[in-house]
């Protein structure tokens, strides 16, 4: 992987993040075992008889294609991070908004994968591996996909001025 190239203001910027081998994994196979359905439904006929449900099962792939392509992208500048989850997501915290980070760590599918909800606070997880919980308010769970990734993030952080809690 290149590393992005460094803009005004930027002190660290992770590019885009796509999922990892188990998430893809998952969607593909979902999507597999849609598109065998809708297959199924073709060969059968049942288009006449049952057209709610080859309209749902079609949506539901057109959705989870859609979502194979969702990527995250992190940003630190001077005065805020910035948080991205495509297609859905994306947040602007300012550094000052933001108490502590903390390295951590997603482990297998523990929190799921994409943009999750849960205790930690809202989790931005494309796989497992290196992340960081940042507390501004309300959590936020960032897997950065490799530990010289979290270290630079962390590293920017600093230096905004962030209190950062080491290993």
């Amino acid at each position: 992987m290149s590393p992005v190239p460094k803009r005004a203001g930027v002190l660290f910027d992770s590019g885009r993040m796509y999922y990892g081998r188990l998430p893809r994994a998952i969607i593909g196979g979902s999507a597999l075992l849609l598109a065998g359905i809708l297959l199924a439904i073709f060969i059968t006929d049942a288009l006449q008889s049952e057209p709610v449900a080859w309209t749902s099962i079609a949506c539901a792939l057109i959705l989870i294609t859609f979502l194979a392509f969702g990527f995250s992208r992190i940003q630190v500048l001077e005065n805020e991070v910035r948080l991205r989850w495509f297609p859905f997501y994306r947040r602007r915290i300012p550094i000052a908004a933001i108490r502590r980070a903390a390295p951590a760590t997603v482990h297998g599918l523990r929190y799921g994968f994409g943009l999750r909800f849960g205790a930690f606070g809202l989790g931005i997880i494309q796989d497992t591996g290196p992340a960081v919980q940042l507390d501004a308010g309300r959590g936020y769970l960032l897997s950065l996909g490799s530990a010289d990734r979290q270290a630079r993030f962390l590293a920017a952080l600093a230096a905004a001025g962030v209190n950062v809690q080491r290993f």
